[in-house]
């Protein structure tokens, strides 16, 4: 600990599919964070558009897939081509900020008890479409509301050590869109440390659509995060399985159902006010925080939004809870 205390040794690996409108940007940064060229490794992952090509003109290393094998596999890979005693795993739509390599170096310094590290996206996304602001904020307000002493992980931007990732033996593909979760919840499980650092922010230059955003929360959230806790690899109260985000899925849940009743009925109308305002209520912290980033009618746009999401969390559980087991019967 005291050589690497000293001078650590930094692999930065930076995964890559269909990124040429990003991935300069995103290597920028990481030499303005600090990060020395030769410490940087791009894995162009099947792309045909010339990501891999743009990252050699910046003097940048590249090894390529010539299909994509998706995320996990490519970060799996550039670990397997590097050997530093730090790795540090930075998405190519992301910048990260000035400063974040002498603070990540600082952190593993002063805490060997830390296998791993992670930041958080900042509180002014990129794009600027509302449902890719309101998307961004989210994670951002997630990240900065979690405790500190994780039970998770994020490669989006995040670090860790090289001898724990390959103890553990890396990223599974088989949780894919949740692999760094599934990875931190092995951390945990086998007794390391995880530090969610709030202040080393990185910004997120993704432009989501409502059918990315929720085919990504459905199939790539929900499913998976579901399986997770049908497993017992988790447990509710933790990150997005909350005693907020249960109440705020049972409002969304009961909603349309009041509305659709109250045509019969109509005193039930009254049950989906209550729902809709509880909704805003439990999720008031998240809410001011899109006032202040972008006014009422931002405000109103993010409500909307955020049923979606929560949709979109109840067909994945619905799915995994309801479905999954008819088709295993009939098989």
């Amino acid at each position: 600990m005291d050589a690497m205390a000293d001078d650590p040794t930094f692999d930065v690996i930076v995964p890559a599919h269909q990124a040429a409108s990003d991935i300069a940007a995103c290597l920028d940064a990481i030499m303005a964070a600090g990060f020395r060229d030769e410490e940087i490794l791009v894995v162009d992952d099947g792309s045909r558009d010339g990501t891999g090509d743009i990252a050699r003109a910046a003097g940048i290393r590249v090894i390529r897939n010539e299909t994509a094998l998706r995320p996990a596999r490519a970060r799996n890979t550039g670990v397997a081509a590097t050997s530093a005693e730090l790795v540090v795993f930075v998405d190519a739509d992301v910048l990260i900020t000035p400063g974040s390599r002498a603070r990540i170096a600082a952190f593993f310094a002063g805490n060997p008890d830390f296998a791993a590290l992670f930041g958080s996206y900042d509180d002014a996304p990129a794009a600027p479409r509302p449902v890719s602001r309101y998307r961004n904020l989210l994670h951002h307000f997630v990240h900065q509301h979690s405790r500190p002493d994780a039970t998770t992980f994020w490669t989006g931007f995040g670090a860790v050590r090289r001898a724990t990732f390959e103890a553990e033996g890396g990223l599974d593909p088989a949780w894919e869109n949740i692999e760094d979760v599934e990875f931190g919840l092995r951390l945990k499980n086998s007794g390391a440390r995880i530090r969610l650092d709030r202040d080393l922010l990185c910004k997120h230059l993704k432009d989501w659509t409502i059918k990315a955003m929720f085919r990504t929360d459905w199939k790539g959230r929900a499913v998976p995060w579901t399986r997770l806790l049908s497993q017992r690899r988790t447990r509710t109260g933790d990150l997005n399985l909350s005693r907020s985000h249960q109440v705020s899925a049972a409002f969304v849940a009961t909603f349309p159902f009041a509305v659709v009743t109250s045509v019969f009925w109509p005193p039930v109308l009254w049950l989906a006010v209550i729902c809709l305002v509880g909704f805003v209520v439990v999720n008031g912290q998240f809410f001011a925080l899109t006032f202040r980033r972008g006014g009422i009618w931002f405000v109103l746009c993010a409500v909307g939004f955020h049923a979606i999401h929560y949709v979109a969390a109840l067909m994945g559980y619905a799915q995994v809870k309801l479905i999954d087991p008819l088709v295993a019967t009939r098989r």
